[in-house]
C-alpha cells in the first residue's frame, strides 16, 4: 500500500496548520496566565466599607450564622488563622491571652478558618478559642480575605464597616493590643 503524494502534502499541511494553532493557543494561555500571576490583589475590604454580608457556621455547634448574627451590633476583630500556617500557631498565644481583654472592651473576637471541621477541632482544642471559631466557605473567604493571608485581621466596627486590616503583628494590631491593656511582647 502507497500513500499518493498528493495525500501525503495534504496530511503534513493539516499538521502544520494544527500546530500553529496549538502553539498560537499556548502562548495566548501563557499570557494570560502571567498578566493573572502579576495581577494585583486587593488585600481585604476596603477601609471604610461595610463588611460585605457572608454566611458562616460554628465549629462547636454547626449552627450557621450570617454576618450581622456574627457581630450582633458590636465591634469585632476577625482572624484568619490556618492550621497549615506555622505563623498562626505562634499567635494563638496571643490570641487566647488577648480574648477577654477583647470581651471586656466589648470586642468580640472571632476566628474565621476554613477546612474539615475535625482537623479544625484538633487545630484549637488546646485553646479557648475553639468557641469562638467560624468556618466560611471558599467564595466568602475570597471576598473578606482575598489573598488569603494569615494570620490576618479585619477591625469591623459596631456599624459593620471595616476600620483596619492587615497581617496581624502591625501598627494598628500592636496599638489595638494596646489599648486593651495587653502589656505583654508580641508572638513570634
Amino acid at each position: 500500500m502507497t500513500i499518493d503524494s498528493t495525500l501525503l502534502a495534504a496530511l503534513v499541511a493539516a499538521l502544520a496548520v494544527l500546530l500553529a494553532f496549538n502553539l498560537f493557543l499556548s502562548l495566548r494561555l501563557t499570557r494570560m496566565v502571567n498578566a493573572l500571576a502579576h495581577a494585583r490583589l486587593p488585600d481585604t475590604v476596603p477601609i471604610g466599607e461595610p463588611l460585605p454580608g457572608f454566611h458562616a457556621r460554628r465549629l462547636v455547634d454547626g449552627r450557621r450564622l450570617r454576618r450581622d448574627a456574627l457581630l450582633g451590633g458590636e465591634a469585632a476583630v476577625l482572624v484568619f488563622l490556618s492550621p497549615g500556617c506555622k505563623a498562626c500557631l505562634q499567635r494563638q498565644p496571643e490570641l487566647d491571652r488577648m480574648r477577654p481583654l477583647m470581651e471586656a472592651a466589648g470586642v468580640a473576637l472571632w476566628v474565621v478558618a476554613q477546612g474539615r471541621p475535625q482537623r479544625l477541632r484538633d487545630y484549637f482544642a488546646s485553646t479557648r478559642l475553639l468557641s469562638r471559631v467560624v468556618r466560611v466557605g471558599a467564595r466568602d473567604l475570597r471576598r473578606l480575605n482575598p489573598r488569603l493571608a494569615a494570620p490576618f485581621y479585619i477591625f469591623v466596627g459596631a456599624d459593620g464597616i471595616v476600620q483596619a486590616s492587615d497581617r496581624i503583628g502591625d501598627d494598628n494590631w500592636l496599638s489595638f493590643r494596646e489599648q486593651i491593656g495587653d502589656a505583654d511582647p508580641p508572638a513570634g
